[in-house]
């Protein structure tokens, strides 16, 4: 079943989980980066402008690696870069507006490609795309209110789509669905505060679920949660900085873990 638990500020004990640290101060700025057993070449790059990041990004393709996470934040555009896969082909389109977006997706479906990241900052939005997903269908929605939205998550799931990344711009709260993931279930919780998120994702994972996107909204930590096939290690770390971040995924790609996703705020 597929649930989205409400906004409470309940909290539970911690228990010892792998590849996770304690520190996560709720009260100061911080990036979020989830991590998956797994081995693959990996790095961080970032910028404070975008022309330069568009520069890394065209940089990373021709060395053979794609985008596997885009955030924006504290006056930065961080890039998690992955070993591209034999079959990759990525692209992505950015617009001051998401109507330009919207104005081109039929073209980029038709072509057999399919978003898989959007990330708003400074007006402007990046999204990605990519072939051979394995997706076969795809969906997005825009809405003014997060209850808007939730019900529309709840609308999406139950006509057979997953709902594969999600953010907050230019008023709207945006959410990217596919059918054909992979995925045998989804929930999604929210919570004020980070310290509030962590026995929630102690819990989930308890239950079978692994998280596969996670988002700090308008002061809103949001963790989509999913069922898969095969059920890896996961855990997360909090860093203050950005160099921070980058010891950390060295730290635990020793430890045989891979960045999956990456998040930030207060």
């Amino acid at each position: 079943m597929k649930i989205i638990f409400g906004i409470c500020a309940s909290f539970l004990l911690l228990t010892s989980l792998s590849a996770r640290e304690r520190d996560y101060a709720s009260s100061h700025y911080k990036y979020i980066a989830l991590y998956e057993q797994g081995k693959t070449a990996q790095h961080v790059r970032s910028a404070m402008g975008l022309d330069t990041f568009r520069e890394m990004i065209r940089e990373e393709w021709d060395l053979g690696y794609d985008i596997t996470d885009i955030k924006y934040g504290n006056g930065k555009w961080i890039g998690l870069f992955s070993a591209s896969k034999k079959n990759s082909y990525q692209t992505y389109v950015v617009g001051s507006r998401w109507s330009s977006i919207d104005h081109v997706l039929k073209d980029y479906w038709d072509q057999g490609y399919y978003m898989t990241k959007i990330e708003h900052g400074l007006a402007d939005w990046i999204v990605v795309f990519e072939k051979n997903t394995g997706y076969t269908n795809q969906s997005y929605e825009r809405r003014k209110t997060l209850d808007e939205f939730t019900n529309y998550v709840e609308k999406r799931w139950k006509e057979g789509y997953d709902l594969i990344d999600l953010e907050y711009g230019q008023g709207r709260w945006t959410g990217v669905f596919a059918e054909g993931t992979g995925y045998k279930g989804q929930a999604m919780v929210i919570r004020s505060r980070w310290s509030e998120m962590v026995p929630v994702i102690e819990q989930h994972w308890r239950k079978g679920y692994s998280v596969s996107d996670i988002e700090q909204t308008l002061g809103k930590w949001m963790v989509v949660f999913s069922k898969t096939k095969e059920v890896r290690a996961q855990g997360y770390e909090t860093s203050p900085t950005v160099e921070k971040l980058k010891e950390t995924l060295v730290k635990r790609q020793g430890n045989g873990y891979k960045l999956i996703d990456l998040a930030e705020g207060w």
